[in-house]
């Protein structure tokens, strides 16, 4: 069943419908937020108040709306309204202090991750992650971001080129020792 047809059943009032919708949609919040306030924790609040406008305006929903976009336009609006409330707060990097997280490591793919989200600007970011993490289509993106497809494929390739460039700088950094 696609994404459309399970939000029209939701807004009919199938609420067995949203399950599906949120594990057909949560990396793209997840990454969506995660481009922009640019931390973690913070960008699970983002994907809770997503879901939560999703199921509040479920009804505002219409056949034939592009249900992926859709979903992804209030990921960005909510996660918006966070970083412009948090701007003006103090903010502490996990990675600066995992033992005060309760951990004292953390995976690869999750630096990497850090790494993209640390010297990518955001909308490289936000590609990079739904192309190398979620498995988007360019063209995909391009209809949810409301970017044309070149912009959207010239960001990504831009995205790849900084993430080589840095890592061979580090890997570099590391056989000089």
């Amino acid at each position: 069943m696609t994404l459309d047809a399970l939000m029209i059943k939701f807004a009919a009032g199938d609420d067995s419908a949203f399950e599906t919708i949120y594990l057909s949609t949560q990396k793209t919040v997840y990454y969506i937020a995660l481009s922009i306030v640019r931390e973690r924790s913070l960008a699970e609040d983002v994907m809770q108040s997503c879901y939560l406008s999703v199921i509040r305006r479920k009804q505002d929903y219409r056949k034939g709306t592009n249900a992926a976009a859709w979903i992804a336009k209030i990921a960005r609006n909510e996660a918006i309204d966070v970083y412009r409330k948090r701007q003006r707060e103090h903010s502490v990097d996990e990675q600066e202090f995992l033992s005060s997280f309760g951990t004292t490591e953390t995976d690869d793919y999750g630096l990497l991750i850090d790494l993209a989200k640390n010297i990518l600007p955001q909308d490289e970011f936000m590609i990079l992650m739904l192309v190398s993490a979620e498995g988007y289509k360019r063209r995909e993106i391009a209809k949810m971001l409301e970017m044309p497809l070149n912009t959207v494929t010239w960001k990504y390739q831009k995205a790849l080129k900084t993430m080589r460039g840095a890592l061979e700088e580090k890997n570099g950094k590391e056989e000089g020792r």
